[in-house]
């Protein structure tokens, strides 16, 4: 087998002799036409003329390359990797603490996310009221099906905590338009030059327990609500002199 220092040695010499060879071609072509030039180019060839001419990649000899086999010796084992792949700037251990350093932002309570504004977080968020009522529905659907005691008093806890949640939602949205309304007038009163009046708490909760009352009148369920509060109040009596 011929060492690299041979096989250079041997890559050398044909090198120098395609050199000779192409300057003696060259110097043939000087002393012919135009004409004739394209007749012998058409004759061989442009791929043939140019590496006769100019000296292709195809005319000086390669080295053979080394074929690397990476197919598996058995299907259960894996596959051989070549090992001329650049290594990661970090090593696996500082990636993973890296990622656990990360930092994770609230933007309900994070400054960066600007600021927090309930009346557009309500108003953005107004659509979860009616995926609670739908669910309600489902919940009420599973509970004529539902025979176990245990079941049917947590099913029935769900629909409750739902159903207040609306409640609380519906209410605060009916405070805030009362609220706009109350903006307004004292606005206008500004802008007429008038002192307005501004409503202490007491005045507006008793405002509010008015407007409960006619509408509890007007749907029917006064009855209900007022026999409601008097068993609370009756058991907070009860308990607060001690009788169980």
């Amino acid at each position: 087998m011929s060492s690299p220092s041979e096989y250079s040695s041997a890559s050398e010499h044909e090198e120098s002799n395609d050199d000779e060879t192409q300057n003696a071609i060259r110097e043939d072509l000087k002393g012919m036409s135009f004409e004739e030039i394209m007749k012998l180019k058409e004759e061989l060839g442009a791929k043939v003329y140019k590496e006769a001419v100019l000296g292709g990649k195809s005319s000086r000899p390669q080295r053979p390359k080394a074929k690397t086999d990476l197919k598996r010796l058995n299907k259960n084992r894996p596959r051989e990797m070549t090992t001329r792949r650049q290594v990661p700037f970090l090593g696996a251990e500082h990636r993973v603490e890296r990622k656990k350093n990360v930092e994770l932002r609230d933007p309900r309570f994070d400054e960066k996310s600007g600021a927090y504004s309930a009346e557009t977080f309500k108003k953005n968020y107004q659509f979860v009221s009616q995926i609670r009522a739908k669910e309600v529905g489902q919940l009420k659907k599973k509970l004529d099906e539902v025979e176990d005691e245990a079941e049917k008093h947590d099913i029935k806890d769900t629909m409750q905590r739902l159903i207040n949640k609306n409640v609380e939602d519906k209410k605060w949205h009916t405070k805030q338009k009362q609220l706009k309304k109350e903006r307004s007038v004292i606005q206008k009163k500004h802008d007429l030059g008038q002192q307005p009046h501004y409503l202490t708490k007491k005045e507006r909760r008793a405002k509010e327990l008015v407007a409960q009352f006619e509408k509890l009148k007007n749907t029917g369920k006064l009855n209900k609500h007022m026999e409601k509060r008097r068993k609370k109040n009756a058991a907070k009596d009860r308990k607060r002199i001690g009788i169980e």
